[in-house]
């Protein structure tokens, strides 16, 4: 009898081997879920060479689905701070390489821009003191002249809003963040839920000694956002400074579309900075510099140029046999990239 009442506890409850055999089920199961969701998510990753505007791009769609605190933008104003010192004491620094500097009428501004920490907050006494060396008429001029040399070319939207910039409880736009430079280094990655699918983005640092890190993202990427600069033709590179930025971002580009692991991807290219392109084809006629000297285009046509640029990158696809698709955009104009955006989702969806 008592082992009969035993058996018929045994009976009744689970034993260790059942319960094991349970948790094991959930585990496959799940994971088979955990797969089909990795399976089905875009994976986009963004490439191109430094400041061609990946990161901006990024920012972009964070503003556009709300992912933009206002935490955020108030952390960003150190870095603000340091982008405006940094880029004005690049110009002092310049005016000085140009014996211009005796010429400036505030001596006192200069001195103190000078001997300013470019890490320094901007307070009253720094943001007169910029705003008074930007009015300067010798350094509007070399400003003109910044494609001969290393700055921030989003500097003189800061230089123009330093009233607001420098009063207390300063806390940016969101066009100042969208301006704001910040290196990438490493792998950036950000998730976005999209009329119910997954996007994921990646961010690279795109500077040549960042490129070697890439190769961690190449497995299974859905597609190629490659991003290139067409207004820095006549610019050259922050880390070289004998290489032309158009002439690395076209072998950059022949070297990812003949990548093995991108040969089953859709290929998106992004001509950014159009805005930049515009203004700079008017006074720069491509054709006056020797490594685009083959443009046949009118001097001061954007269009022509905005084709010669694309026929230039599609000239240099590589093994690459799929469709490129092209999109001349501009990354810190909000409604431009939300159609650019749209337009790539589509193909993305479609070629997927």
């Amino acid at each position: 009898f008592l082992s009969f009442t035993q058996m018929g506890s045994c009976l009744g409850t689970q034993t260790p081997i059942t319960a094991a055999v349970e948790i094991s089920a959930k585990i496959d199961n799940q994971n088979v879920v955990d797969i089909r969701r990795e399976q089905e998510k875009v994976k986009l990753l963004l490439l191109g060479p430094g400041e061609s505007g990946k990161s901006t791009i990024c920012k972009q769609l964070k503003v556009l689905h709300g992912m933009l605190s206002e935490d955020d933008k108030r952390l960003l104003t150190p870095v603000i701070c340091q982008n405006i010192i940094s880029s004005m004491r690049t110009l002092l620094q310049i005016c000085e390489e140009r014996n211009l500097h005796h010429s400036l009428n505030d001596q006192d501004s200069y001195e103190l821009l000078k001997s300013t920490d470019e890490y320094a907050p901007i307070d009253s006494s720094i943001g007169r003191a910029i705003k008074s060396l930007w009015a300067e008429p010798k350094l509007r001029e070399l400003w003109e002249k910044h494609s001969e040399f290393q700055i921030m070319e989003s500097a003189s939207h800061f230089f123009n809003h330093i009233d607001r910039i420098m009063k207390p409880g300063y806390s940016a736009t969101v066009q100042d963040v969208l301006y704001t430079r910040v290196r990438t280094t490493g792998i950036i990655t950000d998730n976005y839920e999209i009329d119910n699918t997954t996007f994921e983005i990646y961010d690279v640092g795109g500077q040549r000694n960042e490129r070697k890190k890439w190769i961690h993202c190449f497995d299974g990427v859905t597609a190629v956002l490659f991003v290139a600069s067409i207004s820095e033709y006549d610019q050259m590179l922050f880390e070289d400074v004998n290489m032309n930025r158009i002439s690395e971002a076209l072998s950059l580009f022949q070297q990812t579309c003949s990548n093995r692991f991108f040969q089953s991807s859709s290929i998106i290219l992004l001509l950014n900075k159009r805005d930049l392109f515009e203004k700079k084809i008017k006074k720069v006629d491509i054709a006056s510099i020797d490594l685009f000297s083959d443009f046949k285009g009118p001097p001061r046509d954007a269009e022509a140029g905005s084709r010669y640029f694309k026929d230039k990158f599609l000239a240099n696809r590589g093994s690459f046999k799929n469709d490129i698709y092209v999109h001349v955009v501009c990354a810190t104009d909000t409604d431009n990239v939300s159609k650019m955006f749209t337009a790539c989702k589509k193909i993305v969806l479609k070629d997927s």
